[in-house]
């Protein structure tokens, strides 16, 4: 079984190459759901969630595409 990938070591890789990316946290929910508050995510600048969870359905759907869109605006500063 593979270990799942850190979601700050990810980011430091991320940011040592260059590569943008975006950082989603749940800060709380209201009704159930698989994620829980504290919870983080790293998502690429091509929309793809490469380590942590954040939950799925609607919650997933909405912050992938902000963070697309977040990325392909704003370049992470070096």
């Amino acid at each position: 079984m593979n270990k799942p990938v850190d979601v700050l070591d990810e980011m430091r890789t991320l940011k040592a190459s260059g590569e943008p990316f975006a950082i989603a946290t749940v800060v709380r929910t209201v009704a159930l759901t698989a994620a829980k508050a504290g919870a983080k995510a790293l998502i690429r600048g091509d929309g793809t969630m490469s380590a942590g969870w954040i939950g799925g359905g609607c919650a997933r759907a909405a912050v992938l595409k902000a963070a697309r869109k977040a990325t392909s605006v704003l370049p992470y500063p070096t």
